[in-house]
């Protein structure tokens, strides 16, 4: 029992290094999980389902290793352990946010992402489910540069509504396509909501003021026909 005990906690370690060597290849080449796995010529689900699936406990052959390794360097497990990979959690990067930008469907509901990004785990809101996007523009870029990457969380899963001062993404409905862009709330005592930008553009200067609903004061879950907000951003990444 004791030595079944320790093969699981050599396995574990040796995934850990392998999961933290790959997070390192992309985070210098900027390949995708899946480009990494056809660099090297392998099945792009062999290091997708490896870095994702957080049900497995196997780590890669010596094969596949060597084959990196080849490709993109040593290891290096020295450097691997100053960050150890159970202090950061993956997160899907949905896509891009930018005013005047139209898309179709849901951002927060898409699935089969493609690109994910490490980040620490956030304890003020443990188990809920987190999304990255990319700030294009500067209809924000007082707060949030262009090319800033924000974290956001629905107001679905922490059970409360907007309050004044979030920084929300809010969501544009016009003939079946949305437009996706981050503002600053403020709750009028009337119930009108507010959308304020942040952006050293002129264009971007004027407020959007949201009538109040008889169903909910807030623009959100379909009940102001045009606008809802979507997601509360907590965290934002960019350079200094």
């Amino acid at each position: 029992m004791c030595e079944n005990a320790h093969m699981s906690s050599v396995n574990d370690s040796v995934r850990s290094s392998q999961q933290a060597y790959i997070r390192a290849i992309r985070d210098r080449t900027g390949k995708s999980f899946s480009d990494i796995a056809r660099s090297v010529g392998v099945a792009p689900s062999t290091i997708v389902r490896f870095m994702n699936d957080g049900s497995a406990s196997h780590s890669l052959s010596a094969t596949t290793m060597a084959r990196l390794e080849k490709e993109f360097g040593a290891s290096g497990h020295q450097d691997v352990r100053l960050v150890p990979s159970n202090s950061c959690e993956l997160v899907p990067m949905v896509g891009k946010i930018q005013a005047g930008v139209w898309q179709s469907g849901d951002m927060f509901s898409q699935e089969g992402y493609s690109e994910y990004i490490s980040i620490t785990p956030d304890d003020r809101y443990p188990g809920i489910k987190r999304w990255a996007f990319r700030v294009q523009g500067d209809s924000m870029d007082l707060l949030y540069p262009s090319g800033t990457i924000v974290i956001a969380i629905s107001y679905c899963d922490i059970a409360r509504p907007p309050k004044t001062g979030d920084k929300v993404i809010a969501i544009r409905q016009e003939n079946g396509l949305e437009e996706a862009t981050l503002k600053e709330i403020e709750i009028k005592d009337d119930g009108r909501v507010v959308l304020w930008p942040r952006s050293t553009n002129p264009e971007f200067s004027q407020a959007i003021v949201i009538p109040p609903s008889g169903v909910n004061p807030f623009p959100d879950h379909g009940c102001n026909e045009e606008y809802r907000i979507s997601g509360m951003v907590i965290q934002s990444i960019r350079r200094e």
